[in-house]
């Protein structure tokens, strides 16, 4: 809690300053010159700002356009903060790696003072890979400055490449929100109709699962009200169904169902 007190402290007087920039001009910078408050995270050859992101609890696929990002050379992390306030031993920042729920982990900072009034270096053993945010909470309202570790486009490809997560609505969806920011990559446009597809499928099944189950009711129960009941049911499903999935594998399989109900249903509806 104290870690967390002292970063709200810390932004608090960032986001306040007249001087913070919250634009991407502190790119590509080295320890030298770094004149802006902020956070800075070091790169291949240099060090690269944090975004500042507002109405945001954390960085989602949409925020993939804005954020800056930038290459290392290895998988650990180190960090410059130039602020008015003065820091402790230990800071705590968040690393949520590209997934379709939310995964976060805290990351502990050792602190270090700089020769530089005002300047701290942060270091910690937590290897982190790339395709991952780094951030922290602002002492704004839903406000959060971040970076993305790596090359933005290759690690969403790479992400939504993988067909076989689930759930397929959650993937589409941020498939399209990513496409948004990168509209140029092929690749991306590319896996579109395969998520597409992917969905539907998903949906069909999930259709079809619930006829099953609604299905097996019907044959288990031993009332008869409870038997129109469940029949009843199945009518509007099976209907449905046909029409939304015409060439569906099951579509024989719901014709069945549909044949043995018109014959059932108006034998059991007389027995009530």
């Amino acid at each position: 809690m104290k870690c967390y007190l002292k970063i709200i402290t810390l932004l608090l007087i960032m986001t306040t300053n007249p001087c913070q920039s919250q634009t991407t001009s502190n790119d590509n910078l080295i320890p030298e010159e770094i004149t802006q408050l902020g956070f800075y995270i070091k790169g291949e050859k240099s060090y690269t700002s944090f975004t500042l992101i507002n109405n945001s609890n954390f960085p989602e696929f949409k925020h993939l356009e804005t954020v800056n990002s930038l290459n290392r050379t290895n998988n650990l992390l180190e960090l410059i903060v130039y602020t008015e306030a003065s820091l402790g031993e230990q800071l705590t920042l968040i690393s949520r790696k590209l997934s379709l729920v939310i995964k976060t982990e805290e990351i502990i900072f050792k602190v270090t003072p700089l020769n530089k009034k005002k300047k701290y270096k942060l270091s910690t053993t937590t290897k982190i890979e790339d395709g991952s945010f780094l951030y922290l909470a602002s002492g704004g309202w839903n406000q959060i400055y971040t970076v993305f570790l790596g090359d933005k486009e290759k690690e969403a490809v790479k992400f939504f490449s993988d067909t076989t997560m689930r759930p397929a609505y959650a993937a589409l969806h941020n498939l399209k929100q990513t496409i948004k920011s990168f509209p140029e990559n092929k690749k991306l446009s590319q896996l579109l109709p395969v998520w597409e597809k992917i969905k539907k499928t998903e949906q069909e099944d999930k259709d079809f699962n619930y006829i099953s189950k609604t299905w097996k009711k019907y044959k288990e129960t031993e009332k008869v009200a409870q038997k129109v009941s469940y029949l009843n049911q199945m009518q509007r499903e099976l209907t449905n169904f046909l029409k939304r999935y015409p060439e569906n594998e099951k579509a024989a399989l719901v014709k069945q169902y549909q044949d043995e109900i018109n014959k059932e249903l108006p034998k059991l509806k007389k027995m009530i």
